[in-house]
């Protein structure tokens, strides 16, 4: 059985105890949004009033009247030729740092995660149970399911692995006991180049039965037809990407349609993987530039190294409007904020490939309000009536006939507050790098790295890959470090060398705009070492760049502009180590220093 059964009667109880929520109460003042076009999440009214106290709404009335109940107090924003949202759901996203102001920013009130760590999860919740939280999105997270060394362990969050079949009761249950909102089963076997392990076919049923058990949707990320055919047969409650690998023609259409499921196609990080270069687009548009971060600017121009594929997003598309024309719920998710993505902007992009793929305007936007609601469950927002949530978006112009007017935002409420927008100011006052030596390790000893040195590897992300280091001598020109180490099968992107931050501490950046290039001597065992640049740009994905090292000692010099994404103006840190295939490996640097 599925857990949406009392749907209906649960957004009906949120709406009665919306409504007299103020017995007893002494009235806030109101605000008042008149006369705009207003989009409920169901219907477009062409003319209408609405009313907001506190934190909900309190009245929809059509045409341009204020009701009497509003008060001679009420504060009035005029709506005249501007079009009223519900605010927007990103129903695929992962969250860390300043993510939830970032999308909130940007008129999305509501993020559902699909892979964070569980402390910072139960930490969201708690905010939220405490009360209203109007400067940021609030946040839904599911409770990951993936195997040791699968996808998913390769991004730096802790993650627990149901490596058992016989353990999947017990470990769903523990999901559920920290907080998990909804299940995400992670079902990707990789490609030929690069595979994965993942769960055997016949665990997926049991996956599914145990999230049910506990009243929980179970959704899966998958890649390929195949796998979405299997995870349908399996009574998934929904795909959180659309497939891309392998054409899934009619029968998943069908098969989907008679499942009931719901698809999250997150069109906008399958637009970076199909490299047609969406990203770029969004971070120059004049409505939507001046509200980006650095960060942000940086996520919207990387990518994942492929070459342009049009046919491969034509088809793409063309599988979401055939799922949708069938009538399989489609909702909105960005995927953020993976390459080319980027929090709270990203969905405004996802719309706008909503429409090319055959939805409506309307039909676009209540994938982004209604639809993720009705999925979820959520019960109190996504719509406007009376009772519900007053998270709003205002937009100038008509979203409902040109769905690209939601990036032309006029006003945000969250929780009923009026939200201010904030534009990304300049990076100025960052410490300005100067060409320097960063180390030439003269003074290291056994035990001991210099300052703002630091062992790195895939560790940190529960990889097991090893480093060790130490002094050496290097003939008559003094000491030099060795680093020693393996590279481990455990994780998807195993790393394994030393970091020197540029700098006071961990993610401090600093004006590396006079720099040229990164350079150091090298001696190693013919074999092609990697070094990364991480920066504010980057997010938390160094960008990376390759060299080579023999037996006798060279001069390396790695220019930035090779480190893909790179903005020097928020550079943080630098990394040099070992190969990305695995076994041991050992390297010698000396004389690293950053040159103009």
């Amino acid at each position: 059985m599925k857990p949406a059964l009392l749907r209906l009667l649960r957004i009906a109880a949120v709406a009665v105890s919306g409504l007299t929520a103020f017995a007893g109460v002494a009235l806030a003042q109101a605000t008042v949004i008149q006369g705009a076009r207003v989009f409920t999440g169901d219907e477009v009214l062409p003319t209408a009033t609405v009313v907001v106290r506190g934190r909900t709404i309190e009245s929809v009335t059509l045409g341009t009247d204020i009701p009497a109940a509003a008060g001679a107090e009420a504060a009035v924003v005029d709506g005249a030729g501007m079009t009223l949202l519900p605010g927007l759901i990103d129903s695929h996203t992962h969250n860390f740092g300043p993510a939830l102001e970032q999308a909130l920013n940007f008129g999305v009130t509501t993020v559902l995660d699909m892979l964070t760590a569980e402390a910072m999860a139960a930490q969201w919740r708690r905010q939220q149970a405490a009360g209203a939280v109007p400067g940021r999105a609030d946040i839904l997270a599911g409770g990951p399911v993936t195997v040791a060394g699968g996808h998913g362990t390769q991004f730096g969050v802790a993650l627990p692995t149901l490596d058992d079949p016989e353990q999947t009761e017990a470990f769903i249950a523990d999901r559920v006991a920290a907080g998990a909102d909804f299940i995400k089963v992670i079902y990707e076997a990789g490609t030929a180049g690069r595979p994965l392990p993942t769960f055997a076919v016949s665990t997926l049923p049991r996956i599914v039965a145990a999230a049910h058990s506990h009243d929980l949707l179970a959704v899966f990320h998958i890649s390929t037809a195949e796998a979405a055919g299997e995870v349908i047969a399996a009574d998934a409650d929904g795909l959180v990407h659309m497939y891309f690998e392998g054409a899934g023609g009619a029968e998943i259409v069908e098969a989907a349609r008679e499942a009931g499921i719901f698809v999250v196609p997150t069109l906008a990080v399958l637009e970076t993987i199909a490299a047609t270069g969406g990203g770029p687009e969004l971070a120059a548009d004049p409505l939507i530039a001046p509200f980006l971060t650095p960060e942000q600017r940086g996520g919207l121009g990387r990518d994942f190294g492929r070459e342009p594929d049009p046919e491969l997003m034509a088809n793409i598309l063309a599988d979401v409007g055939a799922l949708h024309a069938s009538g399989v719920p489609i909702l909105a998710g960005s995927d953020a904020p993976n390459p080319g993505t980027t929090h709270g902007a990203s969905v405004h992009r996802e719309l706008e490939l909503l429409v090319r793929a055959g939805l409506t305007p309307v039909e676009a936007l209540r994938a982004a309000t209604a639809a993720p609601v009705d999925a979820f469950d959520l019960g109190d927002r996504g719509r406007i009536a009376p009772g519900l949530k007053a998270d709003l978006i205002l937009v100038r112009g008509d979203a409902t006939a040109d769905v690209r007017a939601t990036r032309d935002i006029a006003a945000i409420w969250k929780d009923g507050s009026r939200f201010e927008r904030t534009k990304a100011g300049p990076t100025t006052g960052r410490p300005r790098l100067e060409p320097t030596l960063l180390s030439d390790f003269e003074d290291l000893t056994a035990r001991t790295l210099p300052p703002k040195w630091s062992h790195s590897t895939d560790a940190f992300a529960g990889g097991k890959s090893t480093v060790t280091t130490g002094a050496v001598s290097r003939d008559r020109s003094g000491n030099a470090l060795r680093i020693e180490g393996e590279i481990k099968e455990g994780f998807a992107f195993p790393w394994s060398g030393v970091m020197v931050l540029l700098g006071a501490r961990f993610n401090d950046p600093v004006d590396a705009g006079g720099i040229r290039a990164l350079a150091f001597d090298a001696r190693g065992e013919g074999a092609t070492y990697q070094a990364m640049a991480f920066a504010e740009s980057l997010g938390m994905q160094p960008a990376a760049a390759s060299f080579e090292a023999g037996e006798e000692w060279v001069r390396i010099e790695i220019p930035l502009s090779s480190f893909s994404g790179l903005e020097p103006s928020g550079a943080w840190a630098f990394f040099i180590g070992g190969p990305t295939q695995l076994g041991a490996f050992w390297i010698e640097i000396d004389n690293v220093e950053l040159v103009e």
